[in-house]
Order: C-alpha cells, then sequence, then structure tokens
C-alpha cells in the first residue's frame, strides 16, 4: 500500500487542491490550510496516518470551511476517521495529536473580526489571510497526552 505524506513546502500547490475539494478560494479555507502545516512543522509528523486533530468551532459556514482546511494540510480525513469536529462558540482551535505529542493551536480572535465579507470578496480574504505571518494568525501550546 502507498503511504502518502503531505508536502509542506509548497503552498502554492496545497492552496489549489483545497480549492479543487472545497469549490472556491476562501479566508477559512486558507486558515485551515495554514494552521495544519504549522501542527505538522511543530510536530515533525508526516501526516495522513502519524496525525489525528480535534477542530473546535461554531460549525456553520463560513467558519466550517476551516475543516476542510485542515483535511487538506494534514491529509486527516473524516473517513480515515482521524479527524473529529466539536461544534462549539468562541475561539476557533485544534489539538493536534501524533504518538507521543500534542499542540493545541488557536486563531486569533481578532482575526476572525477582520474578516468582513460586506466589505471585501471572498477572495480578496483569501488572499488576506495568506500574506498574514503565522506568528499574528495563531498561537500555540503543547498539551500533555491522554
Amino acid at each position: 500500500m502507498i503511504k502518502l505524506s503531505v508536502d509542506q513546502d509548497n503552498l502554492g500547490d496545497m492552496i489549489e487542491r483545497g480549492i479543487k475539494l472545497h469549490g472556491h478560494a476562501g479566508p477559512y479555507l486558507n486558515l485551515g490550510i495554514k494552521m495544519g502545516l504549522l501542527a505538522l512543522k511543530n510536530l515533525k509528523a508526516k501526516g495522513y496516518f502519524d496525525l489525528s486533530v480535534e477542530a473546535e468551532l461554531e460549525y456553520r459556514r463560513p467558519m466550517s470551511c476551516f475543516v476542510d482546511g485542515l483535511q487538506i494540510s494534514t491529509g486527516c480525513t473524516m473517513g480515515k476517521g482521524n479527524i473529529k469536529v466539536k461544534n462549539q462558540t468562541g475561539n476557533i482551535n485544534a489539538l493536534f495529536k501524533t504518538e507521543d505529542k500534542n499542540l493545541r493551536v488557536f486563531l486569533k480572535p481578532e482575526i476572525v473580526k477582520s474578516l468582513d465579507f460586506e466589505k471585501e470578496s471572498c477572495e480578496n480574504l483569501s488572499q488576506k489571510v495568506l500574506d498574514i505571518p503565522n506568528a499574528e494568525l495563531f498561537d500555540y501550546c503543547t498539551e500533555n497526552s491522554d
């Protein structure tokens, strides 16, 4: 059986694949992609099979598009059961787990507030998110394994 690993060095290709899966460019798709890549790098994970994700967010559009970004960037999928979504209000975050490490990544609340779909197109907001450095988008910390 062929086991894939995520190409973590080609963001442009990943965004293109994300658009093909999701159907259009959007800021939450790109936030999910960028968060997933951040987690893979920090956990030294390959993706697909050596990682699981537990995302917490208000599960409605447009925020739910974030989950598609996580699936594209990590290779975790609903079908394999290594990504789960908890519907909750509050800050969007995800717990990424490998065999020996856990990393929780939080989307900074001011980022969500800055995404004004009434003033800017989805595509413009999508590019805006790509232009923001990860340090301005996310906070993260390691957590003890369960």
